[in-house]
């Protein structure tokens, strides 16, 4: 009998060390996910100065210590504190008329160069749809049926005005992004008619949220909306 009374007392036990390292997992998940990625930006800044500093530091006399983390740490930090310094002078010197005739002058020459030309149109056009003094990419939350009648998904508008694809389908034509859950990076671009979309009164941001909860978070401007049981 006592080994039987002795089973529900270690399953409680191993439920509870189940529900805290959960818990724990939860906890902690974001934390770690947010060092990672800053880690990986301050790594990813520091490459391009790297090899340039550690080669300063070696004409200068200084002794580089192979294998000590804090060295490796304080060089890596100091190269992307050197980056951002670059970007930001390029992004000032840029405002002016000789900063712009020269990129300019670089863009023209990009676009000439066979085999380089297609990479650097591609990329540039990626970057100027996202770039700060854009229009919004995104310019409305909206629903649509997708993927098939009668199944709803929280999507966003990124072209309105008519194309020549109105033309052809005979119906007046919106561009919708349908971001995949919970990577919003990912999804699908669907054009679809304009009456068909129900577009919903939250912002770009509430709608991200509620899209990589996978709808476990809901904007409070749309539970006023709730059925009435």
């Amino acid at each position: 009998m006592a080994k039987s009374q002795n089973v529900p007392e270690e399953r409680g036990l191993l439920s509870s060390a189940r529900k805290a390292f959960l818990t724990g997992l939860f906890v902690c998940l974001p934390v770690t996910l947010t060092a990672y990625i800053i880690v990986w930006l301050v790594n990813a800044m520091a490459s391009p100065a790297r090899g340039i500093l550690k080669g300063l530091l070696d004409v200068c006399g200084v002794e580089i210590p192979h294998g000590d983390p804090f060295f490796g740490a304080g060089v890596t930090i100091v190269s992307a504190l050197c980056v951002a310094v670059v970007l930001v002078l390029v992004g000032l010197v840029s405002r002016y008329v000789f900063g712009k005739w020269f990129l300019n002058l670089l863009d023209r020459l990009l676009q000439r160069v066979p085999m380089v030309r297609s990479v650097y149109i591609s990329i540039k056009q990626i970057i100027d749809t996202f770039s700060v003094g854009k229009k919004q990419t995104f310019s409305k939350v909206v629903l649509v049926e997708f993927p098939r009648r009668d199944a709803w998904t929280v999507a966003f508008i990124t072209h309105e005005k008519p194309t020549p694809l109105c033309g052809i389908t005979g119906q007046k034509l919106v561009h919708v992004f349908v971001p995949t859950t919970p990577n919003p990076t990912g999804g699908y671009m669907i054009l679809v008619p304009a009456e068909s979309v129900i577009q919903l009164d939250i912002s770009v941001s509430e709608a991200m949220k509620m899209i990589v909860s996978g709808g476990a978070v809901v904007p409070e401007n749309l539970q006023g909306n709730m059925p009435k049981e």
